[in-house]
C-alpha cells in the first residue's frame, strides 16, 4: 500500500515492524560475520555466544533483575506458551484457575486449553461491542486457587 507521494503507509506493526537503524548496525556484525550457533564449541559460535550473554545481561540491568531470569524466545508465541506453561508447571497437575478473555490471541488461548485437557479450570470473559473488558467482572472471576490472569492491552485484531 502506497500513498500518492509513493511512501509506503505501512499498517501491520502487529505482525512484524521494520528494524530500527540502530539495532541493524548492533546486529550487523551478527548477521554478516558472528553467525554461529551460539550454543554451539567452536570459535565463531563462542562469537555469537559473547553477543547473546551481553544482551541478557544489558536486559537484566534495565529490567532490574539477574540475568538467569531472563529468557529469550524466538517469537511471542513462544513467549506466551514458555510463561503460561511455566507458571502451571510449578502447581500441581490439574490444581488452579486461569482467568483471560474470550478474545485472547491463539497464542494464549490454545496454551490454555491444553492446560484445562490436564484438569485446570479457565475463566474465559467476554468483551462488550467495542471489545472492551468490564473490569469488574474481570476481577470478580478471580479466585483464590487463580495463578494467572491474561488480559491483552491491544486486540491484535480489532485493535
Amino acid at each position: 500500500m502506497t500513498s500518492s507521494d509513493d511512501r509506503i503507509n505501512y499498517l501491520d506493526y502487529a505482525a512484524t515492524t521494520p528494524m530500527r537503524n540502530e539495532v541493524l548496525e548492533k546486529m550487523l556484525p551478527y548477521f554478516t560475520q558472528k553467525f554461529g550457533n551460539p550454543s554451539s564449541l567452536y570459535s565463531l559460535a563462542g562469537e555469537a555466544r559473547y553477543g547473546v550473554d551481553e544482551a541478557r545481561e544489558q536486559v537484566a540491568h534495565v529490567l532490574n533483575s539477574r540475568e538467569n531470569e531472563i529468557v529469550f524466545t524466538g517469537s511471542g508465541s513462544e513467549s506466551n506458551n514458555t510463561a503460561i506453561k511455566g507458571l502451571a508447571s510449578a502447581r500441581e497437575v490439574g490444581k488452579g484457575h486461569i482467568v483471560t478473555t474470550s478474545i485472547e490471541h491463539h497464542a494464549v488461548i490454545h496454551p490454555v486449553e491444553q492446560l484445562e485437557k490436564l484438569g485446570y479450570e479457565a475463566t474465559y470473559i467476554g468483551v462488550d461491542n467495542t471489545g472492551l473488558v468490564d473490569p469488574e467482572e474481570f476481577a470478580s472471576a478471580v479466585r483464590p486457587d487463580t495463578f494467572l490472569a491474561s488480559v491483552m492491552l491491544v486486540n491484535n485484531e480489532i485493535g
